[in-house]
């Protein structure tokens, strides 16, 4: 599965604009903070997001820790692991992302920094 097939899960720290910019792509998106869900436990989101089969996008490493270390069951988590937090670089490495035109397995976990894709 590509990635601009999938479906989303946002993480409260993404921001609104980028949620857009997804949707604009044609992506299914449910955003924490739409969904009324904004200070829920990260254990919480992870097993939303692998109940119904989405990938969470995110700038915490903590969701990384719960999948690796834990042992939690997760679908797949997108760590954006950037310097520049500016919503224009986030777009930017994203768009990037897009045309790598991975190819996503259940169970995949991408950190993705301005120079790079690193994926377990």
């Amino acid at each position: 599965m590509k990635l601009n097939t999938l479906n989303w899960l946002t993480d409260e720290n993404i921001s609104p604009r980028v949620v857009t910019f997804l949707r604009q792509r044609g992506l299914e998106v449910l955003d924490v903070k739409e969904h009324g869900w904004h200070g829920k436990e990260d254990t919480y989101l992870l097993k939303q997001a692998y109940l119904t089969h989405r990938v969470v996008l995110t700038h915490d490493a903590n969701f990384g820790t719960l999948a690796i270390n834990q042992g939690q069951e997760y679908y797949g988590i997108i760590y954006l692991r950037l310097r520049n937090l500016k919503v224009s670089n986030v777009i930017k490495v994203l768009d990037r992302l897009f045309i790598m035109e991975i190819e996503f397995q259940p169970g995949m976990l991408m950190v993705v920094e301005e120079t790079r894709v690193r994926i377990h």
